[in-house]
């Protein structure tokens, strides 16, 4: 059967490259995937796509089991070899200079040193989707290497993972109460995620006083995961009594205070908003300020 080849834009996925291990009628196999992902925490899934009429393929029909090897970004000549032979040309792991073979503890596919990860699956399920297989397997053996690196490929070549880049946050210096205060709210949590509203007038702003504390904020508050935030927002709004209606678009602020050494990341999604009545209130007018309009 002739495969058809990747088209222009089919080609700027990016993926990891996995080399799959199985153990068949045939002796031992392994052959390159790019589909290969992890699809639950618990119990640990792996899926693996695999194209149909492969001798891998065969081997994991017949035995239930297989080994994910996570390639690592030195085994660029491993995975070539691996992806462009197949087991009906060539016994691949018998090639000594480029797979050094380990055996697996709790299957009986081998395993591959050197990779990032070595994963020992059993197949708890199989569906054809599209010109592939789906292979979903239990892991029931996972180890990992922290000194390997792992292989990307992307646009027929392969790279390897560059420095890490931080998203884009608005810093902001602060005194140490103000600090404290939103690094209480947080609890340690890595983001602190509030929902909160503007009510500007001229050259001011409309903060309340936060209680037990003397600082000053725009109303804001922290929703329950999963819960609705706008919602959230108009009873906490009701439950302060303030009679304020909001703007349908919010916007997000991604903020990361800081103070000395110390840092705490914020997402905030704000509202405009405007007062209802000219009741009183408990809102106070503070001149505008960078830290205001954002907290």
């Amino acid at each position: 059967m002739t495969r058809k080849l990747p088209g222009k834009a089919e080609r700027y996925f990016t993926t990891g490259i996995s080399m799959i291990t199985s153990q068949g009628p045939h002796g031992s196999n392994v052959m390159a995937a790019e589909w290969v992902m992890q699809i639950s925490y618990n119990p640990i899934l792996i899926a693996a796509f695999i194209h149909k009429g492969s001798q891998t393929l065969k081997n994991i029909e017949k035995t239930k089991e297989f080994g994910v090897n996570v390639a690592s970004e030195k085994q660029t000549s491993q995975v070539s070899v691996a992806g462009g032979y197949s087991g009906s040309e060539i016994d691949k792991m018998q090639i000594k200079n480029l797979f050094n073979i380990i055996k697996s503890k709790k299957i009986n596919a081998p395993s591959i040193s050197g990779c990032t990860i070595n994963a020992e699956c059993i197949l708890v399920k199989k569906e054809k989707i599209g010109d592939h297989v789906m292979l979903v397997g239990k892991v029931v053996r996972m180890q990992h290497d922290e000194s390997q690196s792992p292989l990307i490929y992307h646009r027929n070549r392969y790279f390897q993972i560059g420095p890490a880049i931080e998203p884009q946050r608005e810093e902001i210096l602060v005194d140490k109460e103000t600090f404290e205060f939103f690094s209480n709210l947080a609890q340690k949590r890595f983001v602190l995620k509030c929902i909160g509203i503007t009510v500007k007038s001229k050259n001011k702003i409309l903060v309340i006083k936060q209680p037990n504390s003397s600082i000053q904020t725009i109303p804001l508050c922290i929703p329950s995961p999963g819960k609705n935030h706008v919602r959230h927002l108009e009873r906490f709004l009701k439950n302060i009594k303030l009679d304020l209606k909001l703007d349908s678009e919010p916007i997000m602020k991604r903020l990361v205070l800081k103070y000395e050494k110390n840092f705490q990341r914020i997402n905030m999604i704000l509202y405009n908003g405007k007062i209802k009545s000219e009741k009183e209130h408990s809102l106070k007018s503070v001149s505008l300020d960078p830290i205001l309009s954002i907290l």
